[in-house]
């Protein structure tokens, strides 16, 4: 069997059952283009290999989740874009960088990677609306864990609660954040 002449949707049923090769094939087919897509955006080779590479990873440990109909690349580029716009955010948080005057003005893909910006605003509203319901004290955790991204003994430290509590608040509001998400959760990672 030549996995090279395969549809997507073809190699995607082989990776849900494991097939590492199947998996091997479409990485071969969408690295080199999303590496370049990164690249313009972050201009930063290192940074963009890490990037498309983590999406890779994500991709592999949630492939039983992600639903491939035609083509993958809707969901690889999607998250990479969320990804980059993410990346983008924090370093301007930082003052690491000016934030552009609007996301959106990062350059798009050819047409049939087009994907609808509204939709990561509207994912993203969900999420706030989501963490803004948790209980006081998950959502305070769950705020400093990953909007002001302090480690877990920082977060102890100020508010004097043990590290374990702390671990516990973070993977329970995720737990609950993938729960009442559950069709936007496999990109949950690139938007928190």
């Amino acid at each position: 069997m030549d996995r090279n002449t395969l549809s997507d949707a073809a190699l995607w049923q082989q990776v849900k059952r494991g097939d590492t090769a199947s998996f091997s094939c479409l990485f071969d087919r969408y690295w080199d283009e999303m590496f370049s897509m990164a690249y313009r955006r972050l201009a930063d080779e290192a940074t963009a290999k890490d990037f498309v590479q983590n999406i890779f990873i994500h991709a592999w440990e949630n492939r039983r989740q992600i639903a491939v109909e035609d083509k993958l690349s809707p969901y690889l580029f999607t998250a990479l874009k969320y990804s980059v716009i993410r990346h983008i955010y924090r370093e301007a948080k930082l003052g690491i960088t000016d934030l552009p005057l609007s996301v959106y003005s990062l350059p798009d893909e050819t047409d049939p990677k087009k994907q609808d910006h509204y939709e990561f605003d509207r994912i993203r509203e969900k999420v706030q609306l989501e963490i803004a319901s948790m209980p006081e004290k998950m959502r305070e955790v769950f705020t400093l864990s990953y909007e002001k991204e302090l480690s877990v003994r920082e977060i102890a430290l100020r508010l004097s609660i043990s590290e374990q509590t702390v671990k516990n608040q973070v993977h329970n509001a995720l737990k609950r954040l993938r729960t009442r998400l559950q069709s936007q959760s496999v990109f949950l990672p690139f938007i928190l």
